[in-house]
């Protein structure tokens, strides 16, 4: 807990909507009456400043309820250390949404085997038309060779509750003339980081 925040009775988790089935799977509303979860679009990625002010208003709010702010996020959001610290908030470790999802050590022994990994989970193959392809004019193949030319594989982090996406991301990863490798998420590291956070909040 950032020094100089009290203890609440409620702990607002402020998360990407990317990490909704995983908060789903753990049952950590069941398990903490005390926390309340508020997610995020996850495709806010595109507008760095209209997610950064997004967060602080949820934030503020927070705090006005006098709610205890903890935020799911990477450091996707620009600023998101100071704006932690200049709001008694609390963010959960990790560089970002896959270091989460497969643990920090597995996630570091996958990029020093391949540096060049670039990652999938649901929520982004679902959406990849309107998050990449489109914004990012991928459809243009001197662009989406520039953009992917440092890549040499793609990797789909497999959550339990997915349907079944291998075929979607067979054909992504044959768009950007990258091999695919599937792992499956191991939510253990989030859930002991989120519950770790939790305990030190609770009256």
């Amino acid at each position: 807990m950032k020094k100089g925040a009290k203890i609440c009775s409620i702990i607002r988790l402020i998360a990407c909507g990317v990490f909704r089935p995983a908060l789903k799977f753990l049952r950590l509303e069941e398990k903490y009456p005390q926390l309340r979860v508020t997610f995020l679009p996850s495709n806010l990625h595109l507008y760095p400043h209209t997610l950064k002010k997004n967060l602080l208003g949820e934030i503020v709010t927070a705090r006005k309820r006098n709610e205890r702010p903890l935020l799911l996020y990477g450091y996707c959001v620009p600023g998101i250390e100071e704006i932690c610290t200049q709001n008694c908030a609390d963010k959960v470790p990790g560089l970002h949404c896959y270091e989460m999802l497969l643990g920090s050590d597995r996630y570091d022994q996958i990029m020093a085997k391949t540096a060049g990994t670039y990652f999938l989970e649901r929520e982004l193959i679902v959406n990849f038309k309107d998050y990449c392809l489109d914004p990012l004019e991928l459809y243009d193949n001197e662009i989406r060779k520039s953009f992917f030319k440092h890549y040499k594989k793609v990797m789909y982090v497999r959550q339990p509750s997915d349907p079944d996406l291998e075929a979607a991301a067979n054909e992504l990863a044959g768009f950007l003339n990258l091999s695919l490798e599937i792992i499956d998420a191991d939510y253990t590291h989030l859930e002991k980081r989120l519950i770790h956070l939790i305990h030190s909040g609770i009256a």
